[in-house]
């Protein structure tokens, strides 16, 4: 997968419940997981009360816990885990959406203007949604969007784990982001 760590040995150990081989696992992709989880918390628009390395930790929580996981190399590896760490995202926001928890209430800084929480908030959940329906439709172009976006994967890594062409990845992609357009586009509408 072109830089990114080469983990295969070591997931095949994870597999097979060796508790040494996770936690060298858990060394060895730690700064790339960190870019992605830093990833995520940006697009969250920064609106989410986590940081990156909490983010990552949470998630690494919720793939370590996972017993039914069978590991198919690293691109599904990191799938997994960006997939934990949207989870802990999601949780965050709808925990967030509560009134108990300030729905409605716009979180400021004293150095900062009142920004719109609840609009980024809804957005994320909107996505959520709409990969779900994506999901149900076609389960590889929801793959590939978690694998491009919350992953992080190239199209080139993503062509290559698919053994198709980048442009068939790229062709694919399209149909896959005017699904999700009209999908959010329809669940805004209804809210």
């Amino acid at each position: 997968m072109g830089n990114r760590p080469q983990v295969t040995e070591l997931l095949d150990a994870v597999g097979r419940g060796d508790a040494d081989a996770q936690q060298e696992l858990f060394t060895r992709v730690y700064d790339e997981l960190k870019r992605i989880a830093r990833g995520h918390v940006r697009r969250s628009g920064g609106q989410m009360s986590i940081n990156p390395t909490t983010l990552l930790h949470e998630a690494w929580i919720k793939f370590a816990r996972a017993d039914d996981r069978q590991l198919s190399g690293s691109t599904h590896f990191y799938n997994l885990v960006a997939q934990a760490m949207r989870q802990v995202l999601l949780d965050l926001a709808r925990r967030h959406a509560t009134d108990k928890h300030g729905r409605g209430m716009a979180r400021t800084e004293l150095t900062e203007g009142i920004e719109d929480t609840e609009r980024s908030v809804d957005e994320m959940l909107a996505v959520d949604n709409a990969l779900g329906k994506l999901r149900d439709v076609d389960a590889d172009l929801a793959q590939l969007v978690e694998w491009h976006f919350f992953a992080g994967l190239s199209f080139v890594e993503i062509a290559k784990a698919r053994d198709v062409t980048e442009r068939t990845v790229r062709r694919h992609w399209d149909m896959a982001r005017a699904f999700l357009g009209d999908a959010i586009r329809g669940i805004t509408a209804q809210g």
